[in-house]
């Protein structure tokens, strides 16, 4: 390893922050999957935007249990976006497309006369799909404004294209591949609803992933006695050790580089599809499971870890705890790249004499 026995100790104390920040990650993902946290945030947005009462495919308002249904939930129970998800629930990731293609739905229904038991066809293109917005009384003003503004964008934008002349070399090219005027719609609300869940991604981080992680950072440190003053105390005091641990965490980083990458790119709201929740739930906990095999593998046995007739407490203690619960709370990434960084710098130094230098020598 390196010929200072200080950056060992600071290996060392980074990776098991490291593996206990993975532990934590792994942790919060079983606990989100066990309670849809994802999905309830989402079902929640959709509620309060969407609040106005539904209209079933008959142009009746839509009751349910003696309730009348909003639009929101039934986007949410909508076939072209529930799976194995209750009614009135939202799985934990709901594809644009078929969003789109739900909203489009009901808010392009016209109320009718009760006792009418005609289903009512959709529009046919996006002049009749304009109208139907416009007469809809199952949306709000604001998002009638908004919507249709979406609708006049994509208009304007293929009324443009038609002007292109047909004997124009690359009217063909235009024919095979610029979007409809329906398609660039479509494609506008897409956008609108994923800039909307890239926003309910940061909610969903600053008040559930945050304050999620810092409770299990917290079981976690107290459950094992993670006392980083007693740590860094034990491997100052063994050296050799501390060496052998250091040079162990170095090799290791290669196996976290995918896992790692994953953790950066995730939104947030995770892309598990409700009919899958029990394959997800069982690869979270299994996932905890292996990663608490690995600490218990990797981690030096004479470490201070766990309680013990023999464990002293008092503020130290307290203070080592603190530091370790505020060290996870950091994240698996953030330590991950100072490693990557620290085994960077191992790798650097003064450049080998060659055989011209020993000459001028």
């Amino acid at each position: 390893m390196s010929s200072f026995p200080i950056l060992d100790l600071v290996v060392g104390i980074i990776f098991i922050y490291f593996l206990l920040s993975i532990i934590c990650s792994s942790a919060v993902e079983l606990w989100f999957s066990i309670r849809n946290t994802r999905g309830r945030l989402l079902a929640q947005w959709l509620i309060r935007i969407f609040d106005t009462q539904a209209l079933d495919s008959n142009g009746i308002p839509k009751i349910k249990n003696g309730k009348p249904v909003s639009v929101g939930q039934a986007i949410m129970d909508h076939c072209m976006v529930t799976a194995l998800s209750k009614d009135g629930k939202s799985g934990s990731y709901m594809d644009a497309q078929n969003f789109v293609s739900a909203l489009l739905d009901k808010i392009t229904i016209s109320p009718v006369k009760a006792g009418l038991n005609l289903v009512q066809l959709p529009p046919k293109n996006l002049d009749e799909y304009i109208l139907a917005i416009e007469q809809s009384e199952v949306i709000s003003g604001e998002l009638k404004r908004t919507i249709l503004s979406f609708a006049n964008a994509a208009k304007t934008s293929g009324n443009v294209l038609k002007q292109i002349p047909t004997t124009s070399n690359i009217a063909i090219d235009f024919i095979t591949t610029v979007k409809s005027e329906f398609d660039l719609f479509r494609e506008k609300l897409e956008n609108w609803y994923d800039t909307n869940q890239n926003r309910l991604t940061g909610t969903l981080k600053r008040k559930k992933v945050l304050p999620s992680t810092i409770i299990i950072a917290t079981v976690i440190t107290i459950g094992l006695n993670a006392d980083s003053i007693a740590i860094s105390k034990y491997l100052y005091d063994n050296k050799e050790v501390t060496k052998v641990f250091a040079e162990k965490a170095l090799n290791s980083l290669n196996n976290y580089n995918e896992r790692i990458e994953k953790m950066k790119n995730d939104t947030g709201v995770i892309k598990s599809r409700e009919f899958e929740t029990i394959v997800t739930l069982d690869t979270a906990l299994n996932r905890v499971k292996n990663d608490i095999a690995i600490f218990k593998s990797t981690v030096p046995e004479g470490l201070p870890l766990g309680w013990t007739d023999k464990t002293v407490f008092n503020w130290n203690t307290i203070l080592g705890w603190l530091a370790t619960i505020l060290a996870i709370s950091l994240g698996a990434p953030f330590w991950f790249d100072i490693l990557n960084k620290i085994a960077n710098l191992r790798g650097t130094g003064p450049k080998p004499a060659g055989s011209n230098d020993s000459n001028k020598k």
